[in-house]
């Protein structure tokens, strides 16, 4: 039989984030193979020097480390099914998907004898490869240590979180998921009552920077407050933000506006002041969130 080519990295599923990974590691010196369920994906990443693979079989198995970047947890063990050997890899799920969903996942490669390692990516493709960029990874502290470089030529922030392979996905649901994407949401909300109302984007800019800001200084204390159960405040209690956010939602649905996300918040707050938490901190609210509290 001839010899196969050797790779640094295959990546697996090649839409906008494969595209980038595939991209910036072939640009940083990696030696990068590309394979995606609809060929022509793949092929059109040849001219950034990525070698468009048919064979995933083959692919892996001559490859230092296997990057999955799929749709789902599904997708990419249907993908992979057809490999036949793990024994040279090490197999990074990067996939949107639940802590549980993790664990399964790293089931089904211990199954086949794969080392492997969970993860999911905290940033928009274009800043892949950039200091902010970030791949959040959990499992064996050695693979991490073993592949960082590929890592970190992913993105300056990436980071190991876990020796437990369900650590990252347990930070994907809750800061990406939880609390990225209901933000965002909620700045969506906010910006589509504010022009309405006729105010312009320059407008918003300033106002929105802040709240920003306050979110960065507020963000740390607040995870520390909930950590520790010390909920005790000379700030602002959360009567006070309840009253702010009923205020707002009114103001919302005057307009002819659903305010889903604040009234969200509302009933959240409204929960915790019915339990008498109304002069504690904004943090309180952690202690009627639970499935079994929140009734």
């Amino acid at each position: 039989m001839g010899s196969t080519k050797r790779y640094d990295v295959v990546v697996i599923g090649c839409g906008l984030m494969g595209a980038a990974l595939a991209r910036t590691l072939a640009r940083q010196g990696y030696s990068v193979a590309a394979w995606n369920r609809s060929p022509e994906r793949a092929l059109a990443l040849a001219d950034s020097g990525i070698s468009p693979v048919a064979s995933l079989d083959e692919a892996v198995r001559a490859s230092r480390i296997s990057i999955a970047c799929t749709d789902s947890y599904e997708s990419t063990r249907a993908a992979l099914q057809p490999v036949t050997d793990w024994d040279t890899t090490t197999l990074v799920n990067l996939v949107s998907g639940s802590p549980d969903e993790a664990e399964d996942m790293a089931r089904w490669a211990d199954e086949r004898g794969a080392a492997y390692l969970d993860g999911f990516i905290a940033c928009y493709p274009n800043d892949i490869g950039s200091p902010r960029g970030m791949v959040v990874v959990s499992g064996p502290t050695a693979l991490w240590e073993e592949h960082k470089d590929v890592f970190v030529s992913l993105g300056g922030a990436s980071q190991h979180v876990s020796d437990e392979v369900r650590g990252a996905g347990v930070l994907g649901a809750g800061m990406l998921g939880a609390f990225f994407i209901a933000a965002l949401s909620a700045y969506v909300e906010a910006a589509t009552y504010a022009i309405d109302q006729g105010l312009s984007p320059q407008a918003l800019a300033s106002t929105a920077a802040q709240a920003i800001a306050l979110l960065q200084a507020v963000t740390p204390e607040t995870a520390t407050a909930i950590a520790h159960d010390a909920h005790e405040t000379d700030q602002a209690t959360l009567k006070t933000f309840g009253e702010a956010a009923r205020a707002t939602l009114t103001a919302l649905r005057a307009a002819g506006h659903p305010g889903r996300l604040i009234g969200a918040a509302v009933e959240n707050l409204d929960l915790a002041e019915r339990a008498g938490l109304a002069e504690l901190a904004f943090s309180a609210q952690s202690l009627v969130l639970t499935r079994r509290d929140a009734q």
